[in-house]
């Protein structure tokens, strides 16, 4: 199935505070509920893109460039993982991934950046998870930066 597109309705050039969102999920009901809720703020998230499968997901992901992933938990355990572990294999570190869960079971607990529960969630609570995620990215990869380099310097004090 051929995934959703909101094109970007402003005529201005993206900003880095702007969002550019793709849906993981295997459930069309439950992703068109999402894109529903995500698109009513489309003032504030520049792009919704769905797609259902991983390989519509790697496609998108090279075509859109987005910031920000909300996978859906109901597609398993084992290919949550597998898409997780190709999505932080893919070494884009503007990406962030925000699990949508049904249960609250803990279950992931590396390479996601935020978890929301499915219970009573609307499009206000979805952006906030979306943006605390991008938050937690950037502040993962300025620690990365400032640790790596770091490491340099004292390399460079005992050469």
């Amino acid at each position: 199935m051929i995934g959703l597109r909101m094109k970007n309705t402003k005529n201005k050039v993206a900003s880095s505070n702007e969002i550019s969102v793709l849906l993981v999920g295997n459930n069309p009901i439950e992703m068109s509920a999402l894109y529903e809720k995500l698109y009513a703020l489309r003032d504030k998230i520049s792009t919704i893109e769905i797609a259902f499968s991983q390989e519509d997901m790697l496609k998108k992901i090279n075509l859109m460039h987005p910031n920000c992933i909300l996978l859906d938990d109901n597609i398993g355990l084992s290919p949550l993982k597998a898409i997780i572990n190709t999505i932080n294999a893919l070494r884009k570190e503007a990406i962030s991934i925000t699990l949508l869960k049904s249960h609250n079971r803990q279950e992931l607990t590396s390479g996601v950046q935020e978890y929301l529960m499915k219970d009573g969630v609307d499009g206000m609570k979805i952006y906030n998870a979306l943006k605390n995620a991008l938050r937690f990215k950037k502040t993962q990869q300025f620690f990365r930066i400032k640790y790596y380099s770091g490491r340099r310097n004292i390399k460079r004090m005992f050469i």
